[in-house]
């Protein structure tokens, strides 16, 4: 091997024939550590579980701002800005990797072009209410075959992989702990609000969530972030969130606008959301020290 020395300085002394091979050794080992590190299967899954988070977003944000409801639109856009954090903090620690590879670049490009096209026929759907109804669920399919798409192609290809040692479970410190009380809350005040009906106290309550999950978002690396949340949690706490959005999509899409029952309706079940996550917050998330 030809080295070009330092101006000044000598040529370095070839390494020997066996400190040689123990280096090829080592990189070996670090590929391997780093393959250990990653779990595909994992991150393939979060991938299919975004892709259908996003679509069912853009088809209830479609229809609720067919009837101009700009207020529950606000209450489903900063429930899903809060799944798309605690989502990242999920992949880092299956070991994602934020690079821009050259080999990455197709998979970018052919998913930019996939959620421009279904931004697109998402602003016909919002501001043409003429067209007809199916044209609303076009935009969420598109991205679900989009990105769900690349998902199930990660998902095949990790097929051959091995399998992950079981994550440690360990109970959640009080920080984290505390964390997942206050998703729940944010979620649960969000339910409820989306059932109350139009008036000012219902816009300068959810101007103080709004601002109070922008600032909690902003501080996304300290503590009580909610990467760092998500991070730690496991199946049980991830299922607590599916189900109470659910129960905010439902009860914020196809609620009637006035009702007294389904402000009764909302209120119970933003209590429940409450109650669920103060009980996930005491199960035993994942190990981050691992």
């Amino acid at each position: 091997m030809d080295q070009k020395s330092v101006p000044g300085q000598g040529a370095l002394v070839p390494p020997s024939a066996d400190i040689a091979r123990q280096y090829l050794d080592e990189a070996q080992a670090v590929t391997a550590r780093r393959e250990r590190a990653v779990d595909r299967r994992a991150l393939a899954w979060l991938q299919i579980v975004n892709a259908l988070a996003t679509a069912v977003y853009l088809v209830a944000f479609a229809l609720i701002m067919q009837r101009d409801d700009s207020a529950a639109s606000q209450v489903l856009l900063f429930a899903f800005l809060m799944w798309v954090q605690l989502a990242s903090g999920m992949a880092q620690r299956s070991g994602m990797q934020w690079r821009m590879s050259r080999s990455r670049w197709p998979v970018i490009v052919g998913g930019g072009l996939v959620v421009v096209a279904a931004l697109v026929l998402f602003g016909f759907v919002i501001w043409d209410h003429d067209l007809p109804a199916f044209v609303t669920f076009i935009p969420g399919a598109l991205v679900m075959v989009g990105l769900g798409g690349y998902g199930i192609v990660q998902l095949i290809r990790a097929s051959g992989d091995p399998r992950q040692p079981r994550a440690r479970r360990a109970l959640m410190p009080r920080s984290l702990r505390a964390g997942t009380i206050l998703v729940g809350g944010a979620i649960g005040i969000l339910t409820l609000l989306g059932g109350a009906p139009e008036g000012v106290l219902k816009s300068v309550l959810l101007l103080l969530i709004a601002l109070m999950i922008l600032v909690w978002i902003i501080a996304g690396r300290s503590d009580l972030g909610l990467p760092g949340i998500g991070a730690a949690w496991r199946w049980p706490h991830i299922t607590a969130f599916a189900i109470s959005a659910s129960a905010l999509v439902v009860l914020t899409v196809f609620g009637p606008e006035t009702s007294a029952g389904h402000l009764l309706v909302s209120a119970i079940a933003g209590f429940a959301v409450i109650v669920l996550f103060v009980a996930v917050s005491f199960l035993p998330g994942r190990d981050l020290r691992e």
